[in-house]
């Protein structure tokens, strides 16, 4: 089978392969892309500066536990460089080494398309297949009025070769990006930080997210002293005058950088694939069944080539079934409702399943139960903040869940989607006998009475 990506999904897809015997040739744009985005510019890259930008305010609080302490200087520059040469660089050579020793063959050319179902066209060269499976990943997306030019428009690809910490930094989008890299710039030295948002609250497209968790981490934000503009948008920008004008007439002076981090879009154009038959939507994703398979029966796709939830660990999942299905003639698919999302800006916020305005609107009868982390003794000593709720049937059937917290989101996501999963009721799950003093005794407080 040929991969086509390198990335998340392609790495999973090939390892997957293997178990079965198959013949794997992965190709991609540059050995230095073998990771994908997520690996090398950015889900790791972005946690990396997220955990600086976390120590920074854990610092700042140093009174708290006794000591005497100063922060010293922030370099965003020195943390990137950390990020490469010790966290991303590792994987990425060792992902490689790992599948080259099990036959995995690579190729890195500049150009490839289809001829035809089974035949692809590398550099010039022909090379044939009996499957398929495209994970070409996605690229930042665009706004007519804001063009990257990768030094003062910049996105989130780009951003990663800045030269100098920019004091006044403009961010163009609110989503799960936007407010990620609006904390680490104010965290790491930016000295004004100003986040314009089109839709009423940030967050819009993490649809499963309470209203109040959203506000939260709103407030938290402007506590660190970012500047939020919502249902605005970018208006105009005079690069040599460095002035960005909102469109509702707001004009933000003296302006050293702009991010745009409006969402991504998916990597399909040049590779021919409408003229062998395989269906496209009108973003550009491929169309596929509930088995991952489009509609050219030898041609498989999965991660943010597809319309579904665009993330890393879906991306794994998707490539990984498909694979089987492609193998075995199954027709496995994901249950997108069990799977978990977290954003990592000054709070980190993780959802599953559905919320309340979902759940509200599919008429599904619901409880909603809440706990903070208020009398948790493990967690008021490391100064963690936010909230748990959790959506439950009338019989206590977990539906979904969301966590607020600074710290400890993901580890306490993740045991309430394992309990959803293997059907664990919400009081079964609050009488377990959490170990004391945790964290995780916050979820004690969780019963339906």
């Amino acid at each position: 089978m040929v991969i086509l990506g390198c990335g998340s999904a392609g790495i999973e897809a090939a390892k997957e392969a293997l178990g079965y015997k198959k013949k794997v040739l992965c190709i991609d744009k540059s050995p230095l892309h073998i990771g994908g985005t997520c690996l090398n510019r950015g889900c790791v890259p972005t946690k990396h500066l997220r955990e600086g930008a976390y120590l920074t305010e854990k610092i700042s609080h140093g009174g708290f536990y006794g000591l005497s302490t100063s922060l010293g200087k922030v370099d965003i520059l020195s943390a990137i460089r950390s990020a490469e040469e010790k966290v991303i660089t590792p994987i990425r050579e060792a992902t490689f080494k790992y599948l080259s020793k099990r036959g995995v063959e690579f190729l890195f050319p500049k150009g490839v398309h289809f001829l035809d179902r089974n035949t692809l066209s590398v550099d010039g060269r022909k090379v044939r297949a009996q499957y398929f499976l495209i994970v070409t990943g996605s690229s930042p997306a665009a706004v007519p009025n804001v063009v990257p030019d990768g030094e003062y428009i910049v996105d989130t690809d780009t951003f990663w070769d800045i030269e100098e910490v920019p004091r006044k930094a403009v961010i163009v989008g609110g989503g799960v990006s936007g407010v990620e890299f609006a904390y680490i710039l104010k965290r790491y030295g930016t000295k004004e930080v100003f986040l314009v948002e089109l839709a009423s609250n940030i967050l819009p497209s993490v649809e499963n997210a309470s209203p109040d968790a959203v506000k939260r981490l709103e407030r938290k934000l402007k506590g660190e002293g970012i500047k939020i503009f919502t249902e605005t948008a970018v208006e105009d920008i005079d690069h040599s005058k460095k002035r960005v004008k909102l469109k509702d007439g707001t004009l933000l002076e003296d302006i050293d950088l702009v991010l745009l981090t409006v969402g991504r879009g998916p990597n399909t154009s040049n590779l021919g694939l409408e003229s062998i038959g395989v269906s496209l939507t009108p973003r550009g994703h491929i169309e596929v069944d509930a088995s991952y398979r489009s509609g050219v029966e030898n041609i498989y796709a999965a991660g943010d080539v597809i319309p579904m939830p665009a993330l890393a660990h879906v991306a794994k999942a998707e490539a990984r079934l498909a694979v089987r299905n492609m193998f075995t003639g199954s027709s496995e698919g994901l249950d997108y409702g069990e799977v978990p999302s977290v954003v990592y800006s000054a709070y980190e916020l993780g959802t599953f399943g559905k919320g309340e305005k979902q759940l509200k609107g599919e008429k599904i009868p619901f409880k909603t139960l809440m706990a903070n982390f208020r009398s948790v003794a493990k967690a008021l000593s490391e100064l963690e903040e936010g909230l748990i709720k959790v959506f439950v049937s009338p019989d206590g059937e977990i539906l979904g869940a969301n966590v607020l917290s600074r710290k400890h989101t993901d580890s306490l996501l993740h045991l309430l989607l394992l309990a959803k999963r293997q059907k664990v009721k919400i009081n079964e799950l609050a009488e377990f006998i959490w170990a004391h003093p945790t964290v995780e005794e916050v979820l004690e407080g969780l019963q339906l009475r």
